[in-house]
């Protein structure tokens, strides 16, 4: 797990990359605290860099940028290749030879014997490229839904790629005009993010998840989606879950350190750590936090932790210490985000590093692919109901208007014509008239990419694969990666593996919500597999999102209401995208109860960037 960089040049460029690639190191030392690389290949028109995380092989073997055994490939790579000892053994049967024991070099190796095609080969999580030295062309590439991130700006110079925003940002000739249509994605219903391929920049993009690229001579020359997803073929039954969470969980503990887990009494972690048991003998370090000693969560940790003997700590909210955490995350991201829970694992990893442990299970991801939220009910119901009058799309479009688009929209554009509706409202109450004019809606534009690709047309599972893909990625894998690595942790999260994704997409929804009268017993089928290593007690209590007891309402209201009332008593206009008066309006109206937190945290987390960037820019 580590940092990633790199930079291209185009033909006839003069451009001195060591620094640069250097400077790019020193930002993402965060990443990796146990090594750091360059190379530069001869005509120093290519660069890569890395920040090492040491996780397996922690010899000098392992370090990177790594060169294959002849020089022709070098790699920079973050993440973790989880089926790699079985990927070995498969390339030294083709000849392949190995000078470590790290997955590192088994990615080389895999991208010299089937190319392009060793992508559906990997099961894992991660984003790097390789360096053909033939060639001179840089081939880049990102696990299937996005669990490690790439960054990427292509200037006049070349190209250049890194982990995050600000290692990119460093490269000369970078558009760093603000986004007005990527920032307004962000204040649409359930985001707390910009989509991805877009960032706050003009001039950067992320790599889509599931795609990759090939570079040359400093330009894109060509992009595509490798990852087709399909539902599995396995029989729907509790058994075969279990069996893929098991192997998932096993594949994750492969690591030469320690590792701990995130848990919170819930059923997604309480059933990760319940699984790591069988997998070692040492003591497993778990770490939970609540608002105070009270805090239901910290409850039902209790209890899991007891149950499984493991060596639990508990943490408990420090409002000062976390508004500090949070100016540090959104400088590390270099683009709004707002997520209380980033804030509060964020604390729970830099503990967890602490004890010198530097691995890290997690159960994101489950809710989403079980439809383990209560909000999944209604949207079951009104799935059932857009079924049942499917035949009608015809007659209805007259109709529909505003947020009843959905009913004339096609399967897999249905989602999408609900957020593209949902910002006539949305963005009237803060955006300027001016600004709403030449918004393009990304969010409602990547929502139709992926829902496309739904392999079911039930609209339920439409949403919660667009949730997945595009809407809530801030409490999967962003929430998997950035709090983590700012605190030099590697985090792991089993219910994300490609297996258990392929699985739950094949999984009718009945099998997760089997009584829309029973909000207790939602992601049914995962609850069954798992009931035997919880109490009834939590197996069946009411669902609990992580950091559920330290509520933004509270902490707006309360200990960082000084920082909101400053921050929205001059608020910037993001070059001409918002109406000062009308934001100014909004938090007045939050102070007494008119307007939601949800709005109000995702528009101080842009102005406090805004700060940032216009001092970030002076320097």
């Amino acid at each position: 797990m580590c940092g990633i960089g790199g930079i291209v040049l185009r033909p006839g460029i003069e451009l001195n990359i060591r620094p640069l690639l250097e400077q790019a190191t020193e930002i993402q030392r965060h990443r990796g605290r146990d090594g750091k690389g360059v190379w530069l290949n001869t005509a120093a028109t290519a660069g890569l860099c890395h920040n090492r995380l040491a996780i397996l092989d922690l010899t000098p073997a392992g370090a990177q940028p790594m060169q294959s055994g002849d020089g022709r490939f070098v790699i920079a790579y973050n993440g973790e290749i989880y089926n790699y000892q079985e990927l070995r053994v498969l390339l030294i049967s083709r000849g392949a030879q190995f000078r470590s024991e790290s997955d590192t070099e088994a990615l080389i190796e895999a991208y010299r014997a089937w190319g392009e095609g060793m992508l559906l080969r990997l099961r894992g999580m991660f984003a790097f490229a390789i360096y053909d030295t033939v060639t001179n062309t840089l081939f880049c590439a990102r696990d299937r839904v996005g669990k490690k991130p790439f960054v990427y700006a292509t200037t006049p110079s070349g190209l250049a790629f890194a982990s995050e925003i600000p290692a990119v940002r460093i490269m000369p000739g970078v558009d760093l005009t603000v986004d007005q249509s990527a920032l307004a994605a962000m204040l649409l219903h359930n985001f707390r993010h910009i989509p991805d391929p877009y960032t706050a920049y003009k001039g950067i993009q992320r790599l889509r998840a599931g795609h990759a690229m090939i570079i040359r001579d400093g330009v894109i020359e060509r992009m595509w989606r490798y990852w087709d997803p399909q539902p599995s073929v396995e029989t729907i039954t509790t058994e075969n879950l279990r069996s893929i969470l098991e192997d998932a969980v096993r594949l994750r503990m492969r690591a030469d350190v320690p590792v701990g887990a995130l848990l919170s009494g819930g059923v997604d972690s309480s059933a990760i750590v319940g699984m790591m048991r069988k997998h070692t003998d040492a003591p497993i370090h778990t770490y939970a936090l609540g608002f105070d000693q009270q805090d239901e969560d910290l409850r039902r940790a209790r209890i899991m932790a007891e149950r499984l003997g493991t060596t639990h700590k508990e943490f408990y909210f420090d409002p000062d210490e976390q508004w500090i955490i949070f100016q540090n995350l959104l400088k590390i991201y270099g683009e709004p985000i707002m997520l209380l829970p980033l804030v509060h694992t964020y604390s729970l990893c830099r503990a967890i590093r602490d004890d010198g442990v530097k691995v890290v299970m997690s159960g994101n991801g489950a809710d989403e692919l079980f439809y383990g939220y209560t909000g999944h009910i209604r949207t079951l119901k009104i799935s059932r109901w857009l079924d049942r009058i499917a035949f009608m799309r015809p007659l209805l479009k007259p109709l529909a208007r505003g947020r009843f688009a959905l009913l004339a929209a096609l399967p897999g554009k249905r989602k999408a014509a609900f957020y593209k509706a949902l910002a006539e409202n949305e963005w009237g109450s803060v955006i300027s008239e001016d600004a709403k004019q030449q918004l393009a809606n990304r969010a409602s534009e990547e929502m139709e990419y992926w829902g496309d690709l739904s392999p079911s047309k039930r609209f339920i599972d439409e949403s919660n694969f667009v949730g997945l893909m595009v809407e809530n990625t801030h409490s999967v894998t962003i929430a998997g990666d950035l709090p983590a690595m700012a605190a030099s942790v590697e985090m792991r999260s089993p219910f994300l593996d490609q297996e258990v994704i392929s699985f739950a997409l094949a999984t009718p929804v009945e099998r997760k919500i089997p009584s829309t009268s029973n909000p207790g017993w939602l992601k049914a089928i995962l609850r069954e597999s798992v009931s035997d290593l919880m109490p009834a007690e939590l197996l069946t209590a009411p669902k609990r999102g992580f950091g559920m007891g330290i509520q933004e309402e509270m902490v707006f209201s309360g200990p960082w209401k000084d920082h909101a009332e400053q921050i929205f008593a001059s608020p910037l206009d993001g070059g001409g995208l918002f109406d000062p008066e009308l934001m100014q309006k909004s938090w007045g109206n939050y102070l007494i109860g008119k307007e939601s937190p949800s709005k109000i945290a995702k528009l101080f987390s842009i102005q406090m960037w805004l700060h940032n960037d216009k001092e970030v820019t002076k320097l």
